[in-house]
Formats: C-alpha cells, structure tokens, sequence
C-alpha cells in the first residue's frame, strides 16, 4: 500500500468522525454518489465519503497504474504471478480476439451448443434408447453456484419438460433421494471438475454411476454422463465417450468459470439463446471496464467505495441484500467470488500484508433478511457495510412494489435511525453506510453484467491491496487432510489428537 495515501485517506477518515452520513447528503458534501451504464445504476450517497475523500481514492488508484493493470488482463499476461498463468475468463464471453486460445474458447462454445440443442430437440438418448429428459450437474464451488444461480435466476425460460437438479453436497441420504425420486433412463449426469479428480464430485458421480448400473446395465452408464475438466485424460479414463466431453482451461479460475463449458447445464435448461445474451451481458461489461476512465468505471467505483468502507471505516462485515427473488442465490455466488479471490493475507512478493483485505460476506433475499439478521445492523456495535440489490417492478405502482420500497426504506433506516428520547431499548443509532445497485430489469444479459461487474471489482480491489485474486492455496489445503484421513488416523500420530479423538468416536 501507498503509505502516502494511507496517511491521508487516514486522516480524512479521522475528519468524519464527527460527520455523519445524514448530514454529508444534506449538504451536498458527496455529489459524484450516482453512476450508471447500460441498464446498470449504482447509488453510492448514503456512504460516510465526501468528494474530497473520492478524489483521493481515484488518485490512489492511478497511482496502482490501474489502467494498466486492467490491460494486462485482457491481454492475456501473465497476472496469476504465484501459479504463473494469465486470468482469461473473459475471453469465454468474448465475440472474437486475437489470442492464441481463442479458437478452443469458440470450439467449445460451438460444441456445447450443439449438445445442449440436441437434448433439448428430444434427439440425445440413453442407453435404452429414451430420450434425456433430466439433467442433474454433479460439482462444487464454482461448477456449482453460479450454474444454479443462472437456472435459478432465469427459470422463466426453462424448457418445459426438461427436469434440472443440481448436486453439490456429499450426502449419501439426499443422494439417494434425489436418484430414487428420478427417471435414470432419460437421466444425464454433468460432471464438472477442472482437475476431474475433485474428492466431493467424484463421491457424488460413484454414488450415480452405482444406481445407473442397476437400471441400465454395467455398460450402458456412460451413455448418461457428460464431463467438463481441464484434464481430457482423466475424462477418457473414468469412462465419459469422447462426443460428451468439454473442456475448460487452467487459466480459468473455478469462480469465474460460469462463462465456460460450465455452464453446459445453463444451455441445455434455458437454451442457447439465452446463455448468448449472459454472454453478451458480460462482455458488454468488460467493454466498460476496459475503455471507461476510472472516475466513471462502475467496476473501479464500486470497489474505491469498499475499499474506503474496509480499510478507512473499519467495516469487517459486508452483507449483500438482494429485493428480488430471481437473485436470492446471488450472495451465495459472490461469496465465493469475493472471499476465495481475495481472502489473502500476503502481496505478490509475499509479504505480509499490514492491512485489511477481503471482509466476511454473507446475506440473503432482503425481505427475508429484515426479519432475521437486520435487527443487529441497525442496533448492534458492529461496523456492518450493506450492498442491496433491487430491480423495479416493471408493471406494478411505486406503492405496491413491495421490494423496491422495503429496499429504500432500509437504506434510509439504516442512516437516519431513530431516537426520539424513549426508551434507550428502543433505539437505532443510525449512520449505517450502505450503496444500492438498480438494474432496469431481470434478464441473462444484465445478470452477465451483473457477474461481470462483481468479478472486475475484485481484481481492482486486488490491485488496490498488492494481493493475487487468482489463487486459493487455503481451499487446496482442506481438500488434501480431507483426502489423507480415513479410519486408520485414529492412530497416526501425524493427526491431531482432537481429530483423532473424533475418529475414534464416530468414525465407522
């Protein structure tokens, strides 16, 4: 970090003790608090942040050579510096580049489409000679959470008479709920996973191949199952038939990989069409991004405004507010996407980092949430950022727009509190910052831009901190105890004696 920065975002911040957010709005202290591009608003003015504050965040972020940073990565250099690779999940919602992977990227788009169109044409069969009618994504991470945020989010286009299941958690009894409660006949199983060895996904693929064999035979199982991984080999050898494999590539981070052959099981429930407008949605982003100077970036803005909100406001706790449905599994997907990417407590040159980086996020649908966790925001002592997220109801008055107005009412709530001289049980102190992004409407092509806009925010605030978005060294060391232990640890002394202990107790 920029101590020269530091010391003044420091001492600015120190100013605005005495401030209040109520008051900065009422005297327009803070007036570059809107910006919006392409169907995408995002309202920053009930945050503690003046102009004067704002300004020297842009200034800092030009210092980082921002812009340049932002280039490299499009250009496919080398920014992943600890696994010495480029970070080109932008390429797969790309129409067309110059770079060398490019033709892979627009032969798997074209191959996956073809598959999706011929399952959804009745024409793809199973081994008994019945149409695939039910497809069931086997992954995790995610190869899980953004497919099921986009089937979810978008169900409205869902081809009638297709049947779309996800699994994810390695749970033998609602495994066998789920296989039980199917047609394994007309069943595809979707297995993702770059490495295709992932311990969790191949539990959950054994458990399906087990009750396949039962009903199609000791053969006939591979006619029901697709794969999508980096490593071909591992596809081939664990039995997927070359015309059901995709693939992936290593320069495509797990949480940023919705945009690949992952979301195969996106094309095939909502169709191609739609999956190409979340295409389009992303890549309209990315043009942003790349050519929009910073102080009207909405990626660069959003991440400046967290940034001044973790670092300059002490605020430890992010919550993510969705008012509306269709996006209640989006802090789910952005968990990931924010805590794996930035949750890193070294720079690039491995040093110790001296400040604070990724917060912990959580949240849920924003109605459900006012009756739940709120009830801490607004009367607890802990320093809390809110994020809503709200889209208008098209065809409804301002007045019967539940969410929207619960939305506004919240953020305003959240400001101005309440104390009216009862009792002090009964008091909010307000002054709690929060920004909403509005989108014009619920469609793939602004839950593309959606996505996109959270993923360059990261890789800015990133850049901000000195810190690689693209690694997640802490996730691989829980897969390797988890894949090391078995009943014999109970008496190996390279095992904890707690664990060890739990072994011995429930371990059969």
């Amino acid at each position: 970090m920029d101590y020269s920065f530091h010391n003044k975002l420091k001492k600015q911040a120190e100013v605005l003790t005495s401030n209040s957010i109520r008051n900065i709005i009422d005297t327009q202290q803070f007036k570059s608090s809107f910006y919006q591009y392409n169907g995408v608003a995002i309202d920053f003015s009930k945050n503690k942040i003046t102009d004067e504050v704002f300004n020297t965040l842009l200034a800092f972020a030009e210092s980082k050579q921002l812009d340049k940073r932002i280039e490299a990565m499009f250009a496919g250099e080398v920014i992943n510096v600890t696994e010495q690779r480029p970070a080109l999940h932008t390429l797969c919602r790309a129409e067309s580049s110059n770079l060398e992977q490019w033709k892979d990227v627009e032969q798997q788009h074209q191959k996956a489409a073809r598959f999706a169109d011929k399952i959804r044409q009745g024409e793809l069969l199973g081994a008994t000679g019945k149409p695939i009618s039910t497809l069931v994504n086997i992954g995790i991470g995610g190869s899980d959470l953004g497919p099921r945020l986009l089937v979810d989010a978008l169900s409205e286009h869902q081809q009638v008479g297709l049947n779309i299941y996800f699994m994810s958690d390695v749970d033998h009894q609602s495994a066998e709920q789920l296989l039980s409660s199917i047609n394994l006949e007309q069943t595809l199983f979707i297995l993702c996973s770059k490495s295709f060895t992932t311990w969790e996904t191949q539990t959950n693929a054994q458990l399906a191949i087990s009750a396949l064999k039962k009903v199609v035979g000791e053969q006939g199982w591979s006619a029901h199952f697709a794969g999508v991984a980096v490593n071909q080999q591992a596809m081939t050898d664990f039995g997927i038939l070359p015309d059901y494999q995709f693939s992936i590539w290593d320069w495509v981070g797990g949480r940023y990989s919705i945009w690949s052959s992952i979301g195969l099981i996106v094309r095939i429930a909502l169709g191609n069409a739609v999956f190409d407008d979340f295409l389009a949605g992303g890549r309209a982003m990315d043009q942003h991004f790349r050519n929009t100077e910073l102080n009207k970036n909405l990626p660069v803005l959003l991440a400046l405004i967290q940034h001044w909100n973790i670092n300059y406001q002490q605020h430890s706790v992010f919550i993510t507010l969705p008012y509306r449905h269709g996006l209640k599994l989006f802090p789910d997907y952005q968990q990931q996407l924010e805590m794996e990417s930035n949750g890193k407590s070294v720079t690039t040159s491995g040093e110790p980092v001296s400040f604070a980086t990724c917060p912990y996020i959580f949240g849920q649908s924003g109605l459900n949430a006012q009756h739940a966790f709120m009830q801490l925001v607004h009367q607890s002592q802990r320093n809390t950022y809110l994020e809503m997220l709200t889209i208008p109801e098209a065809n409804v008055s301002f007045e019967d727009d539940v969410a929207f107005r619960s939305c506004l009412a919240q953020s305003s709530a959240l400001i101005n509190g309440t104390d009216d001289g009862g009792p002090a049980e009964k008091a909010c102190p307000g002054d709690r910052p929060s920004t909403i992004i509005v989108l014009e409407k619920l469609s793939a092509f602004s839950l593309g831009q959606l996505i996109a806009l959270y993923e360059h925010k990261v890789f800015v605030q990133s850049v901000l901190w000195d810190i690689n978005a693209f690694d997640q060294f802490g996730v691989e060391l829980g897969k390797q105890i988890a894949t090391g232990l078995s009943k014999a640890s109970q008496d190996d002394p390279q095992v904890d004696a707690a664990t060890r202990a739990l072994i011995k107790r429930f371990g059969r």
